[in-house]
């Protein structure tokens, strides 16, 4: 018996009126279009893109900046890779929901790519994490808006900390169903910093060196995102202690490196103690976009 996954986060970490919510991520996507600042998108098909998931007032502008950056023709199917928060998981956890609910609608689940990658043994289909999960939810109203018209399918999957040996197998799983009509989207944050996140190594330093310091930490992890480093960017989560949610993610989605010639651009960044000046509590956000190469020669990894 199919069913629909129901919103959780209208009314608090968005609008829960759907023409509210549909203006306000129309919003931040003009806005993004419209940016001075806006770094010109990389050539090629979209490979993949990463975006942040905190409440709107705080990530979505930032999220705006790469669903702007996308190509109007949307994909045929969304891998969206996201932590799971809540749940604690041995394997990655899909979901056996038809459809995932927004005040905008439903997105249907493609539920073929589903069944295939849970006939790997690699993944689990765990609809109990997702029930309160907010990281894919939060990326569903921009896909709505982005592509009003589309029948694009999703494939929702929460990864958790993984060995080797689990990482292999679902990348192997996740690359059968990277055609030329998928987009995988890495839904994370960055630097959770602060003595409520457990994570206070700069504690003390005057506010204009902490923020200095937490967006050096922010870039180390970005730069080898871009570079489409996954075993990079797990030895610097393993050095630094970044609290980066989502670096489980990333790094799955970066096994086995990008595609040949890949090009790869950092379309937004900022914190929420960017607000206030108010560092001392502060969450990291990021927008980027990695393709599948297309004018010039490849570039060298940072």
């Amino acid at each position: 018996m199919s069913f629909v996954r129901p919103y959780a986060l209208a009314g608090s970490w968005y609008p829960g009126d759907a023409s509210q919510l549909a203006a306000m991520v129309d919003g931040f996507l003009a806005v993004a279009r419209q940016a001075r600042d806006a770094p010109p998108a990389p050539a090629g098909p979209p490979w993949l893109g990463l975006a942040p998931h905190a409440g709107y007032l705080y990530s979505g502008p930032v999220a705006g900046r790469l669903f702007a950056c996308l190509p109007d023709r949307p994909p045929r199917r969304l891998v969206i890779l996201a932590p799971n928060h809540r749940a604690r998981l041995a394997r990655p956890a899909l979901s056996g929901a038809a459809a995932f609910a927004t005040p905008l609608g439903e997105v249907p689940v493609d539920a073929a790519s589903v069944a295939r990658l849970a006939a790997s043994g690699a993944f689990a289909v765990d609809d109990q994490s997702h029930r309160h999960e907010h990281a894919i939810e939060i990326q569903l109203p921009f896909v709505q808006r982005r592509w009003p018209e589309a029948c694009l399918a999703i494939v929702p999957v929460l990864v958790p900390r993984l060995d080797e040996a689990g990482r292999v197998a679902a990348a192997a799983a996740l690359a059968a169903e990277r055609d030329e009509g998928t987009l995988v989207l890495v839904s994370t944050d960055l630097t959770h910093y602060g003595a409520s996140y457990g994570f206070a190594p700069y504690a003390g330093q005057a506010p204009d060196d902490l923020a200095g310091a937490i967006e050096k930490l922010d870039a180390g992890a970005l730069l080898r995102v871009l570079a489409g480093d996954g075993p990079g960017l797990l030895d610097y989560g393993r050095r630094t202690g970044i609290t980066m949610c989502g670096l489980e993610a990333a790094a799955l989605a970066l096994e086995g490196g990008p595609p040949p010639g890949h090009e790869a651009a950092l379309l937004g960044y900022a914190r929420s103690g960017d607000r206030d000046g108010d560092y001392i509590s502060s969450v990291s956000y990021a927008a980027a976009l990695l393709t599948g190469g297309g004018r010039g020669a490849p570039r060298e990894a940072p």
